[in-house]
């Protein structure tokens, strides 16, 4: 198996495949105007332009282009979300994890462990935005360095 396995050339092995998958729609639709490419050097030349036409199955889907940018369920750390603020200035490494148990505990029964995935999405959000503030105040002029300093 091995040695026919090294004899194997995928360029091949894929012509074949898509030959037979032009056959197997042709013989599906009669208007199917497309005929099986003939060689290897055919299906070459047309890839430079059947990667930009797209997926060409029925049954594929386009991804959708943008996400939703409501929310689909109530904030459940609203209420506690400057505590939780607080918390990360005190200590900026904290996990969320970490954080969440302060929480169930502060809170008991208000929080449960499934919401603990928000939490981490949250708090990675947070860690984001300071990092760009960080990142972005040391591009600022000089003059506003020297202000901030006095």
């Amino acid at each position: 198996m091995r040695e026919e396995l090294n004899q194997l050339d995928p360029l091949v092995l894929l012509h074949g495949i898509r030959d037979t998958q032009t056959a197997l729609a042709a013989m599906a639709s009669p208007n199917y105007t497309t005929r099986p490419g003939k060689d290897l050097n055919e299906f070459l030349a047309q890839l430079p332009r059947l990667w930009k036409e797209g997926e060409a199955r029925p049954t594929h889907r386009k991804a959708k282009e943008t996400r939703n940018y409501w929310r689909t369920r109530p904030d459940p750390f609203e209420d506690v979300w400057l505590e939780v603020l607080y918390w990360l200035g005190e200590e900026p490494d904290a996990t969320a994890k970490s954080l969440f148990l302060r929480l169930m505990s502060k809170y008991p029964g208000k929080f449960q462990s499934g919401q603990l995935r928000t939490l981490q999405r949250r708090v990675k959000e947070w860690r984001h935005v300071m990092a760009r503030e960080l990142v972005f105040a040391c591009n600022e002029p000089e003059d506003d360095l020297a202000a901030i300093r006095r």
